[in-house]
């Protein structure tokens, strides 16, 4: 799948507007594009959903942009300074603070010539840049040439953008499991991406939003790659041509969403002045896999009460077509995503989906146990897409951790 046909939706509010005009026909514009970004993320290659948008506008992502990387605070100097004069007793008149900081978890960066500066502060938007346009004028004209800049984590810049950002994330976060998730923009005049083509492994899911500007992406399959490849994979510097021709090239305008999944080399060009938003999903769960298992643990015994060993009171017997299972505990099946992994809570005690590719049909089979207090075997074969012998070895297993019992 290459293309997916959209809709020509209404502009988005900035963060400065007090009421969304219109805001029910807003959030059912947001409801259908997310609804078609997770058909793109299911279908898993890289495609184009063309005519999104506008569902956000330069002027506030450039707000958005300024308020979560305000120039102040870019630069560590004066925090040094002042942390020296505490450092040696020395009383410091700080500026009283205007409420709780923004953080974007990493700072802003800025590239040119294919080189990341060392101090972008000076260069950063301020207040008194009127427009998107005007800052770029400006920083073109300070740094001698064409600049690149990458934003994360607008999402912290108010809700609105917070609000937008988990909207049309949601279906796909359903798919997943919690992630990590944030947005973050790439704007200037740069004419091709400041780190060269590259891969970014630890993220799951890209749907990247052109605010402003036209521009050309191309993505490599990086699953196949070569050691050889690396000879021109992360060449901030384009000295080296890519060895095989991309596997897909999209042209992009305003409005479209380009999707891609972490596994994939890829590298913009764009055209003059550009702003584009990504939507990123991390492969990382923002909780730990012992956090994961330990909660599982604990629904699926209702709190914490010591466990006899497994099969401690049935016979060991493989369950076998023709057999039929009582349920014998009270607590429900339990299962959650962490990761690329399914972990499944029985009876206070866990285990892992042993495969990515079946694991849809896992948790429609939790979900229909968890529905019965009977388990026909001969029937639940016939309903599972399941292979037999892992329904039966699952219903052998759960019957020795004492979630069904035989009849």
């Amino acid at each position: 799948m290459a293309y997916v046909e959209g809709s020509l939706y209404g502009a988005a509010q900035s963060c400065e507007t007090e009421a969304v005009t219109d805001s029910d026909d807003l959030a059912s514009r947001l409801a259908r594009t997310a609804e078609q970004l997770r058909a793109l993320f299911e279908d898993g290659s890289p495609a184009v959903l063309r005519g999104a948008g506008p569902l956000f506008e330069t002027a506030e992502v450039f707000e958005w942009i300024k308020r979560a990387h305000p120039q102040a605070r870019a630069s560590t100097s004066l925090a040094k300074i002042h942390a020296l004069k505490r450092g040696w007793g020395l009383d410091v008149d700080e500026l009283p603070s205007a409420g709780e900081a923004r953080d974007p978890g990493r700072p802003a960066e800025m590239y040119r010539g294919g080189a990341m500066l060392l101090e972008p502060a000076p260069f950063l938007p301020r207040p008194d840049h009127a427009s998107f346009a005007d800052w770029v004028r400006e920083t073109h004209a300070a740094l001698g040439g064409e600049f690149g800049m990458q934003a994360p984590g607008l999402e912290c810049a108010c809700f609105d953008a917070l609000d937008r950002l988990q909207a049309l994330l949601g279906p796909t976060l359903a798919l997943t499991g919690p992630r990590t998730y944030r947005y973050n923009a790439f704007v200037g005049d740069y004419r091709r991406t400041p780190f060269g083509f590259h891969v970014d492994p630890h993220q799951e899911a890209v749907f990247q939003y052109v605010v402003e500007g036209r521009r050309q992406v191309s993505f490599w399959e990086g699953l196949i790659l070569q050691d050889r490849d690396a000879d021109w994979v992360e060449d901030a510097n384009g000295l080296v041509r890519p060895r095989t021709e991309p596997e897909h090239r999209f042209e992009l305008e305003p409005g479209d969403i380009v999707f891609w999944p972490g596994t994939h080399v890829h590298g913009f060009a764009p055209e003059g002045p550009s702003m584009a938003l990504s939507m990123v999903i991390d492969r990382a769960c923002p909780r730990s896999r012992a956090e994961v298992v330990a909660a599982l643990e604990v629904e699926t015994m209702g709190g914490q009460a010591a466990l006899p060993p497994p099969n401690g009171d049935e016979d060991h017997d493989f369950v076998t077509r023709g057999t039929t299972l009582r349920r014998r505990s009270s607590f429900p099946i339990a299962y959650a995503r962490w990761e690329d992994a399914l972990i499944i809570g029985v009876c206070g005690r866990t285990f892992e989906w042993p495969e990515r590719a079946s694991i849809a049909a896992a948790i429609e089979l939790f979900d229909g146990l968890n529905e019965r207090e009977r388990v026909v075997v001969d029937e639940l074969v016939e309903a599972t897409t399941l292979f037999e012998d892992d329904l039966l070895e699952l219903l052998t297993m759960f019957t020795g951790l004492g979630w069904l019992r035989r009849v």
